[in-house]
Formats: structure tokens, C-alpha cells, sequence
């Protein structure tokens, strides 16, 4: 027989992707008698693109509060075994407790992400230690908020080259329980279903006017959001085929359906070649640097050109050799100063 159930605990002591799940029209939902700290571990059947063996396994993405479907191997029931998960259109859910009036207690429910935003907030609670229920038992829940992945709230990208300043949520900004982020929506990212809004990818139009082109359309982007915001995309959308990655901070590079790449980093950016290195630009390159501009070389450096060329310095300009310098030149040599002054 087939079971749904929601995920209560991904924090598998093992490290083996066990999973906590609360089966639907099997165990309450008043956690005094199962708290989520006493389900069993589930097991979590992967897809044959895992090698699932010796340090070559994969995890899954299951989180709190996912719907997951799955059998039982005993006739205990026990031994649930995850065959797969459920979208859809997740509803406002149970709050954390309800006040019972027949019962004279506040009621701590299941069948969603149970848990805190710390650590000490399962003091006295179902889920920890020493619990009223179960004074006995010297397990809790080991995973909270605050060590958790979260959403960025704010990038603050910036282009004035002090670097983009991330502005992080706080736990007390957090409401319990945490997922489903999104209710009364369907399950699946915007990214996936074509609703995201890209304008974040967009330059600075006085820097440069690159900007993301992305129009994807339902269902043919294939997009995973990871849950600190990180976003993966194949986009097959007729006529805007698109490669994209961008880090929840904003730096990402996207190639377009025209081949074009977009790369755009927020902070530092550090590149190690550890031999040969050759650029080949058939049109035009344009360098901007707010900032200094050094090039250092331990052997030559020759510059060429095959057609005019132009330094122009707005302030100081200063030539220091070790040794000698050779000027040549096919015609004439013009040097203009306003004052001369021979160096003795």
C-alpha cells in the first residue's frame, strides 16, 4: 500500500540521506504523542544517475516540509522507504500549536517544517530534549534556523568598486514554519515556470549595457533554486535558448541564444593560468578601469599595432627604464611641453 507523508528531519546522523516523514492517516498530528524528534528514519530511493556506492553517491533535495510518497517494507510499518515527491499548490498549512480547549493545553502540530529559529528554542518543547511527554528520552531535533540556508534579502549590487555589500535576513525576520516560502502558488521555481523577474542581471547602463535577455517560457526551462538562492538554468524556450549560473550574490554568466556570454562578478575575481595563455578578439575590445590598472611581466612586453595608435593620460605620465630606450620612428617624432626641463 502507498503512503504520502510530509519530511519532518533531513539531518541524517549517518549522512546517508535519511529522511523523518509524518505519514498521512498514520500518525497524529499532536506531536505530545509523536513529536518529530521519535519518527523513524526513512530511507530515500535515488534515480540510476547516482552510483549510490562508495563516496560516489548523490543527496536528494527533499526538505521540511515536502510531500513525499512512498511503502512501507514491514508489516509494522516502520520501515518507509521514499519512492518520490509531490507538487502542487501548497496551502497556508498548520501553525505551530492551537489551543485545545477540551484537551486544557496548547496543541504542537505536525505535518510541516518543525523547525526553530535556534537551537534553545526546543527547550520544553515535543521536539526537545527531555520533553514533558517523554522526560525520558535524550534525543531532540539538531537542526535550526540559524544554521540553516536562507535566501538573500537584499544583493546591493554596486558598481562603484567598493563591491557589492549582501544584506542577509535575521532569524527574528523569519516566520515559523519557515517552508513552504511560497503558499497559495504552485510548488515549482519562478524560474521554471517563466514568472521570474531578471532585472537584477542588468548592468550598469553607464559601465556597459550588457543585460540578461532571458524570456523563458513554461515548460521548457529547466531551472533548480537551490535554497540559499543559487540558480541553475537549460533553457529551451523557442528562439531564447539560454546557459545561465548565478551565485545568490548575484555573480553569474549566461550565454544567450545567439552564442553571446554575459559575465558579471560582484565582488573580487582572481584567475591562475599556470602556463600559456592566449586571447584572440576579431572586432574591438574596450577596457574600462575605475580604479589603478598595473601589468607586470618578468620577461617582455611588446605592444603592436597595425594601424594608429593613442595614449592619453589626464594626469602624470612617467616612463622609467633600467635600462636603455629605443625610440624609432618611419616619419616624424613631435613632443610638445609647455616647460622642458633636461634631467643632469
Amino acid at each position: 500500500m502507498y503512503h504520502y507523508g510530509i519530511v519532518e528531519d533531513r539531518n541524517d546522523p549517518l549522512k546517508i540521506g535519511r529522511v523523518r516523514v509524518r505519514i498521512h492517516a498514520l500518525h497524529t498530528d499532536d506531536k505530545q504523542f509523536i513529536s518529530s524528534a521519535d519518527l523513524p528514519w526513512s530511507h530515500v530511493i535515488m534515480p540510476a544517475t547516482t552510483a549510490g556506492l562508495g563516496g560516489l553517491g548523490n543527496t536528494h533535495s527533499l526538505v521540511e516540509g515536502a510531500t513525499v510518497f512512498g511503502i512501507f517494507l514491514d508489516s509494522l510499518q516502520q520501515q518507509f522507504v521514499v519512492l518520490g515527491v509531490s507538487q502542487g499548490i501548497s496551502q497556508q498549512g498548520y501553525r505551530e500549536t492551537i489551543t485545545n480547549e477540551l484537551l486544557d493545553r496548547d496543541v504542537d502540530r505536525g505535518f510541516n517544517d518543525p523547525r526553530r529559529k535556534t537551537q534553545a528554542d526546543y527547550a520544553n518543547t515535543n521536539d526537545g530534549l527531555n520533553p514533558p511527554s517523554a522526560p525520558q528520552r535524550g534525543n531532540e531535533l539538531t537542526s535550526s534556523l540559524d544554521k540553516a540556508p536562507h535566501f538573500l534579502k537584499t544583493q546591493n549590487i554596486r558598481y562603484t568598486g567598493t563591491g557589492s555589500k549582501r544584506e542577509e535576513f535575521t532569524e527574528s525576520e523569519k516566520t515559523l514554519p519557515y517552508y513552504p516560502l511560497v503558499k497559495d502558488a504552485t510548488d515549482i521555481n519562478v524560474f521554471s515556470t517563466g514568472d521570474a523577474i531578471y532585472d537584477d542581471r542588468n548592468m550598469d547602463p553607464i559601465i556597459t549595457g550588457a543585460k540578461s535577455n532571458a524570456t523563458p517560457v513554461y515548460p521548457y526551462n529547466k531551472a533548480t533554486r537551490t535554497e540559499s538562492g543559487h540558480v541553475l538554468e537549460v533553457d529551451d524556450t523557442r528562439d531564447n535558448e539560454r546557459l545561465s549560473v548565478e551565485h545568490r550574490t548575484g555573480t553569474f554568466y549566461e550565454i544567450d541564444k545567439d552564442g553571446n556570454e554575459i559575465h558579471r562578478v560582484v565582488n573580487d575575481r582572481y584567475t591562475v593560468i599556470c602556463k600559456d595563455d592566449e586571447l584572440f578578439v576579431a572586432g574591438n575590445v574596450n577596457i574600462k578601469v575605475l580604479g589603478d590598472a598595473n601589468i607586470h611581466a618578468n620577461g617582455k612586453v611588446n605592444i603592436s599595432s597595425f594601424n594608429d595608435g593613442k595614449i592619453d593620460v589626464a594626469g602624470k605620465l612617467d616612463i622609467e627604464a633600467g635600462g636603455n630606450i629605443k625610440l624609432e620612428s618611419g616619419q616624424d617624432v613631435i613632443v610638445r611641453a609647455q616647460k622642458f626641463r633636461p634631467n643632469s
